[in-house]
């Protein structure tokens, strides 16, 4: 070991380890998390699309995405994002003493 090389915490083995394939790993880690966001966070995904300025594909893909989140909130996959969001919400608006509401001076 050099002198500005840092030891590390962790016995790393010195070789890779035979039979992976870090791209495909990385593949699929993106992929699964897309699609927990895809169908867990489909009421941002509903609200970024209504933020785009209005043109008929944005119109389309707008009315897609609302019935996407309808259909999550209905089987009430977006239940936990919801709830975490709304407690959120509720400690953003807390206030303390004489604190003006927010948004105020």
């Amino acid at each position: 070991m050099r002198d500005h090389e840092l030891s590390s915490p962790v016995d790393l083995p010195g070789e890779p380890i035979e039979g992976s394939d870090p791209l495909g790993w990385t593949v699929i880690t993106i992929g699964v998390a897309a699609l927990v966001l895809l169908f867990a966070n489909a009421g941002t995904l509903s609200a970024w699309v209504d933020e785009k300025p209005p043109t008929p594909f944005q119109q389309q893909v707008s009315e897609q995405a609302n019935r996407w989140t309808a259909l999550m909130d209905r089987a009430g996959v977006t239940t936990p994002r919801r709830t975490l969001h709304e407690a959120w919400k509720r400690a953003q608006a807390a206030r303390f003493g004489e604190e003006a509401p927010a948004g105020t001076q």
